[in-house]
């Protein structure tokens, strides 16, 4: 057969422009993510001003050419607070959407019950603190402080107090549940009583746990629900008795205005903690711009800050490692980032290095930093 060059030149072209073409594509297709955040339920109020941040996050970085000329595209999933669904959403977006890069924020439970699942896979999350969290898989990544910093500074302040009992309202919960026992672990040898009650998630009435409590007569209550709906369950139930004991509360109810606002003779002068940022130029606009996209000034700054600074410390990794999760991995284990929530580098159980609670009283309606 005679060789027809002109035909082997066109049929060359033809080729290495359809090969042009498909890298183009591949090139350019979106890199996913999946964020399990809660949406609805008793920990929205987490949920939403981490939503709008990461899309602030995402959008800023696509405006800037996204990952080499990939735009991100995050997919919000509401997991309610619910481990049983954060594990239905997980294995969903993992096994069928085939997306490899997850966010979270809230609720502890729901992370550790995806933790074990997790094998090719990132999960990069804020405002998961119960401490078994840390080291529960290589590819969690925590950017927060531990609850156990959280529960020794109250055991610290019990004891500066001179408190000598203790009661204990809590949700049988891994975040709530948490609280109490790492409280009990740093009261450990120095002779006060803890007394404690738990209830379940959903329950609606909490009349017995708070009789028994006050029936005890502790010096102080430390009451530690999972979210702001069974804050307001408990703390309800301690109005209805005309029950009002010194008390000292878990971040959910100090985050909260609502329960501060509705509760405020109950809880003035109540003892609390929070994960503390420093204030800083890149903060301060970050919260700048929240305010002029949304209309409304960010209520959890620390969730605000450290969510947006988890879109761009991944997005790093993917720059300059590509799309390998191991290489992903390795990098945000190494390296580190300076956010507008500070310096971000993990320690050899992927918690952020250097992260500490502060403790505050609710003074007026507010939070006040305990000096």
């Amino acid at each position: 057969m005679k060789f027809n060059k002109t035909l082997y030149i066109t049929a060359a072209v033809i080729i290495l422009a359809l090969i042009a073409v498909f890298m183009g594509t591949r090139d350019k297709s979106d890199i996913r993510i999946a964020a399990l955040f809660p949406l609805s339920g008793g920990l929205a109020s987490y949920g939403e001003p981490a939503q709008r941040v990461v899309q602030i996050a995402i959008n800023e970085i696509n405006e800037s050419g996204g990952i080499d000329g990939r735009p991100l595209e995050i997919d919000f999933q509401d997991h309610k607070c619910d481990p049983k669904t954060a594990t239905s959403i997980f294995q969903q977006m993992s096994n069928v959407n085939k997306i490899n890069l997850f966010l979270a924020v809230g609720c502890s439970g729901t992370v550790l019950s995806i933790a074990p699942q997790l094998n090719d896979q990132i999960l990069l999350g804020s405002a998961i603190t119960s401490p078994k969290i840390s080291g529960v898989s290589p590819y969690v990544f925590r950017n927060y402080a531990s609850d156990e910093v959280e529960s020794e500074l109250f055991a610290q302040e019990i004891k500066k107090r001179g408190y000598k009992t203790i009661g204990v309202i809590y949700e049988e919960t891994d975040y709530a549940k948490g609280l109490r026992i790492n409280l009990e672990k740093y009261l450990e040898g120095s002779n006060v009583i803890v007394i404690s009650e738990g209830f379940i998630s959903g329950s609606t009435d909490v009349r017995t746990q708070v009789t028994k409590i006050k029936s005890e007569k502790p010096d102080a209550v430390f009451v530690s629900p999972q979210t702001v709906a069974s804050g307001d369950l408990v703390l309800g139930e301690m109005q209805k008795q005309a029950y009002k004991p010194k008390l000292i509360v878990n971040e959910n109810i100090l985050k909260s205005q609502d329960l501060i606002s509705k509760y405020s003779n109950l809880l003035e002068n109540t003892l609390s903690a929070d994960y503390v940022l420093e204030n800083n130029a890149k903060l301060d606009a970050l919260l700048v711009k929240y305010k002029e996209v949304y209309g409304v000034e960010c209520p959890q700054k620390n969730i605000c800050a450290t969510m947006y600074d988890n879109v761009y410390f991944l997005a790093n990794a993917l720059k300059e490692r590509g799309m390998d999760i191991k290489d992903t991995q390795e990098y945000l284990k190494t390296e580190s980032y300076s956010g507008v929530s500070g310096i971000i580098a993990f320690d050899e159980k992927n918690d952020r290095k250097n992260s500490s609670y502060t403790l505050f009283e609710i003074r007026n309606g507010k939070g006040v930093e305990v000096k």
